[in-house]
């Protein structure tokens, strides 16, 4: 088993569709993506409304998007853990991360915003050098909503 390390956002005012999570492949690595979630942290009810998540494997040459945070390093779920290989993780980009290659939808599902979204994959999408993994909001949600999220990823090899 490798070691284990998440991506999060907190509490950002989600206008726009956008990159909700980019996690890119570390050289010499294996990345796999073991958990994601979603959900509005308002402590107001925002307008019910479904909101629509998809993600995507980039393949080949992967352009990072913008508009967000980016040049994260995924936080260490275990303190005695080495420091995650991949530097340049992102959240809330609007504008969407691109590849060179042909981009295959791993998954697309809708979600209440009252529920949000919450999975933990049985066969983990595993994510290579040169390639990218993206968690997307598809959808404009109506009225001011905040949302927090993550993903939780393994990193292997090297």
């Amino acid at each position: 088993m490798g070691r284990i390390y998440r991506v999060t956002f907190d509490n950002v005012l989600v206008a726009a569709a956008q990159d909700l999570i980019f996690i890119p492949g570390a050289a010499g690595k294996l990345i796999r993506i073991l958990h994601r979630w979603v959900a509005s942290t308002d402590t107001a009810v925002p307008t019910a409304q479904m909101i629509q998540l998809r993600e995507r494997w980039l393949p080949a040459t992967v352009t990072l998007g913008s508009g967000g945070t980016t040049g994260i390093t995924p936080t260490k779920t275990d303190p005695g853990d080495a420091t995650c290989s991949v530097t340049t993780a992102a959240t809330n980009n609007t504008t969407k991360a691109t590849t060179s290659g042909t981009p295959n939808i791993l998954f697309a599902t809708g979600a209440h915003i009252f529920n949000g979204y919450d999975d933990t994959l049985v066969a983990p999408y595993p994510i290579g050098q040169n390639e990218a993994y993206v968690f997307e909001l598809e959808s404009i949600v109506s009225g001011t909503v905040h949302m927090s999220g993550g993903c939780e990823i393994e990193e292997s090899g090297g």
